[in-house]
């Protein structure tokens, strides 16, 4: 399910194809070093922790409790899903970590609109957004750290999905393959369409992190910036400027302004 904010969605994934992925949770907390290297092992901890995450915030829901993220058990669900550390630590994208890509990435897609959407009275617009003011209000952190990270992982599956394509000869590129692209590039919009939304109205030190994840994955999603939604992001880039003065994020604005504008339609 999608949640408008704005010109964007709130995002979330669906698994299109994808393998098993390999390793357990068990294995990752007992050896996370070398798990933090494979990309593999951190979808599958990633994997586990969104289920046992959504299955906590079920609990604290019907006993009218609160997530606190800061603290375990969320804290240790979050840091095994939103692994900023161990994707960071992998090697460039290829086209054969797409299994694990999409394991990941749905864990991801399913835990960020339950933190939107925890406590919400209904499902509609209104009640969404009045969840979401609310939960972004007691973990903004989290929230800031979660959307980063989603980026992040989005723009390398998007990445990965592209290297695979163009790895096939034309005529093996099939229906099926090519509207998994479509999908996995809508999915990688709508983490940019909420990621600038949120960097002019945050704190400088989140504004900065969000700044970051930006210039460091335009290369892969400006190229599919519908011309609408360009429009949309350089006015969200220049409103983020304004009120982030002092922030240290002119250069990273700078940068990603520079990659959209040398797009050619």
């Amino acid at each position: 399910m999608h949640y408008a904010i704005g010109a964007g969605t709130m995002p979330s994934f669906s698994k299109t194809f994808a393998a098993a992925a390999i390793g357990t949770w068990l294995a990752f907390a007992i050896c996370p070093a070398v798990f933090a290297a494979d990309g593999a092992q951190a979808a599958a901890a990633a994997k586990e922790a969104a289920a046992k995450l959504q299955a906590y915030l079920r609990d604290l829901e019907k006993s009218k409790g609160q997530p606190d993220y800061s603290k375990p058990p969320a804290s240790e669900y979050l840091k095994r899903i939103f692994d900023a550390d161990a994707l960071a630590a992998l090697a460039p994208p290829k086209a054969e970590d797409l299994a694990w890509l999409f394991d990941w990435t749905e864990a991801v897609g399913h835990t960020f609109p339950a933190m939107v959407m925890f406590g919400a009275e209904d499902q509609s617009d209104a009640g969404w957004r009045v969840a979401l003011a609310r939960n972004m209000r007691r973990n903004h952190d989290s929230f800031i750290n979660a959307m980063a990270s989603g980026l992040r992982l989005c723009a390398r599956t998007a990445n990965a999905e592209a290297l695979f394509i163009n790895s096939m000869p034309p005529d093996k590129r099939t229906n099926a393959i090519q509207t998994a692209q479509k999908e996995i590039n809508l999915e990688l919009m709508n983490w940019v369409m909420t990621t600038t939304m949120f960097v002019s109205d945050v704190k400088p030190e989140n504004s900065r992190l969000l700044a970051v994840a930006l210039r460091d994955t335009v290369p892969v999603w400006a190229p599919i910036v519908a011309p609408q939604d360009r429009t949309t992001i350089l006015t969200r880039l220049w409103k983020a400027r304004m009120a982030n003065k002092n922030s240290g994020i002119d250069d990273d604005i700078n940068a990603v302004e520079v990659a959209m504008k040398s797009v050619k339609d």
